[in-house]
């Protein structure tokens, strides 16, 4: 059975009304913003690794926004499994995370179409640390859902009785959460399309993007930027899945204020800085030459270059 608070979005009807019942419904209790309530590492800190002898908050805050994106508490055959799989090239990601961490295993896994790298973790102890960064420490319904059922098992692998903990955390500016979501989650995009309205008949479209197969914690990060407003979320029928999307000029200056202060951990950083480039010319409207935008143009087509296989 789900937790108490745990809510399903593939019924719901029209974009537009579902997102305002949805925000109305999470926002009630609050005023005009949602109220922060803080990551907790204080039980963690008792049961972290004895050679770590201090704990990098930033890093845990990352690393739980990395996890809600990329992570999975696994059960099979009633037995409990956590891994974090990354692409090869991004290996490092895992590596840093291990480190920090101060346990977990990484492992190479040759598949027919790509080539992974998997941080997972063994053992009770480690099992139980992990239960002591993210017991209280989630922010998605979807992540809080699987890992009440990998709780549940554990307890009954390990005969245990560590009770849930449904506490609200909300993404913040002021924390690193966000930024290991978009590290997980998150896409930079641009493209030259055809502008009947500019002298050039071409103009440069820059966009920030995050999709998930739930709106909830979209609503919420596209408050942090956006403020409350019912656009910017669209629902994509081909996978069923819903989109946060950002190209307003003015706004991106908002997302690279943040991630210059929580900085990207995997190799989405070059395509951040690549896609930062291209929007510093065009504030710098050096779109509206031809030589500026063929420049824009090329650099265009370098934003995701090393994330192909």
């Amino acid at each position: 059975m789900p937790y108490k608070n745990f809510i399903s979005f593939t019924d719901l009807g029209r974009v537009n009304q579902q997102e305002i019942n949805y925000e109305d419904k999470f926002l009630q209790n609050s005023s005009e913003t949602p109220c922060e309530i803080t990551f907790q590492f204080e039980e963690y800190i008792k049961y972290k690794p004895q050679q770590k002898y201090t704990i990098n908050k930033k890093f845990l805050e990352w690393f739980i926004g990395f996890v809600e994106g990329d992570g999975s508490f696994i059960i099979s055959k009633n037995k409990i499994y956590f891994d974090i799989t990354q692409n090869l090239q991004d290996v490092q990601v895992l590596y840093y995370i291990k480190k920090e961490l101060g346990f977990g295993k990484i492992l190479i896994r040759n598949e027919p179409k790509r080539n992974v790298a998997v941080f997972y973790v063994t053992s009770e102890d480690n099992f139980y640390r992990l239960i002591k960064i993210f017991n209280g420490n989630l922010c998605t319904r979807y992540k809080k859902e699987q890992f009440y059922r990998w709780l549940i098992t554990f307890n009954n692998q390990y005969k245990k009785d560590i009770k849930f903990n449904d506490r609200i955390v909300r993404p913040s500016l002021k924390t690193s959460w966000l930024s290991g979501f978009i590290d997980a989650e998150g896409c930079f995009m641009a493209r030259v399309k055809n502008c009947k309205t500019s002298k050039l008949k071409k103009a440069p479209h820059l966009c920030f993007s995050i999709t998930q197969k739930q709106p909830d914690i979209l609503i919420i990060i596209r408050y942090l930027f956006l403020g409350k407003t019912e656009k910017n979320i669209r629902h994509d029928k081909s996978w069923n899945g819903w989109e946060l999307h950002i190209s307003s000029f003015k706004k991106l200056i908002l997302i690279r204020k943040y991630i210059n202060s929580s900085k990207l951990k995997t190799k989405k950083h070059i395509s951040y800085l690549r896609w930062c480039k291209i929007h510093d010319m065009i504030l710098n409207k050096e779109h509206l030459n031809p030589i500026g935008l063929d420049k824009i143009t090329l650099l265009s087509t370098k934003v995701n270059n090393h994330l192909e296989s």
